[in-house]
């Protein structure tokens, strides 16, 4: 199938040809700033690629490998390029940390949802009469996400001793207030009823609501902040871009042709 604009294959072929002709060239005198159309037109009359063809044909030959010549050798690297580079190279660098940052934040929001969770469910236990440490592990396990496998673990190895395992659990975890949940826990194992082991829950519920509740207007604060810095970023981009650094361009050109000029008058 062909299309419209596409070389035919003999023309392709001949394209190639002198492509890979040129470069022959082009890798000799790659780097070599002071390369004319002379010395290219010299190099190419003693090559075995030109014995037989007229001088006006190499001529233009030698031309359009100089002109490709001056594209290759004028390739540096420009400074957008560099704090290019420089700006990924640190996205890479600090994109993991910036990332478990994340986590470890959101996995601490987890955790104290899961909490209060847990407070709302043995607020509700502790008013029946015949229940125990070992039934609220349970129904703890039920509804838990974050701390089920201790939990459950917890609950495996209550028959063996309840305190131990009520320890082991709280070594396991490092989150301060579920240990202060286990702590209550293992005073209520000591023959304390569960009530007078959780009598402060009550207070510690409300502490926390009204401590959630003042994280979430910070954080819808920060969010609004954040939204508004992306929504003026492409103002302020258009009018650096636009403005601010073509003036300063401008100005050094215009600075730099005035140094430029006195230098000349002084001469």
């Amino acid at each position: 199938m062909t299309y419209f604009g596409d070389l035919s294959e003999s023309d392709e072929k001949k394209a190639m040809e002198i492509t890979e002709k040129d470069n022959i060239f082009l890798n000799k005198f790659k780097g070599k700033l002071k390369t004319t159309q002379q010395d290219i037109d010299y190099a190419m009359k003693y090559s075995t690629y030109y014995k037989d063809v007229s001088d006006e044909d190499r001529a233009i030959d030698a031309e359009r490998v100089w002109k490709k010549l001056q594209t290759v050798n004028s390739e540096y690297v420009k400074w957008f390029e560099v704090l290019i580079a420089i700006v990924f190279a640190l996205l890479g660098y600090l994109g993991p940390i910036l990332l478990l940052h994340f986590q470890k934040r959101m996995r601490l929001m987890e955790m104290e949802d899961e909490v209060m969770q847990f407070h709302t469910i043995i607020l509700m236990l502790m008013k029946i009469e015949r229940i125990n440490v070992e039934m609220i592990l349970e129904w703890l396990e039920r509804y838990s996400n974050i701390f089920k496998e201790p939990l459950s673990k917890c609950i495996n190895n209550y028959e063996a001793g309840a305190w131990e395992a009520l320890e082991e659990m709280k070594e396991n975890i490092s989150y301060q207030e579920m240990i202060r949940i286990i702590e209550s826990m293992q005073a209520a194992v000591e023959k304390i009823p569960i009530r007078e082991a959780f009598d402060e829950l009550d207070t510690e519920r409300a502490y926390y609501q009204e401590k959630r509740k003042e994280s979430n207007n910070r954080l819808i604060s920060r969010k609004g902040m954040i939204g508004k810095v992306i929504g003026f970023a492409p103002m302020v981009c258009m009018f650096v871009g636009y403005l601010i650094i073509p003036l300063v361009f401008i100005g050094l050109a215009s600075m730099t042709s005035s140094f430029n000029t006195m230098s000349k008058m002084t001469m």
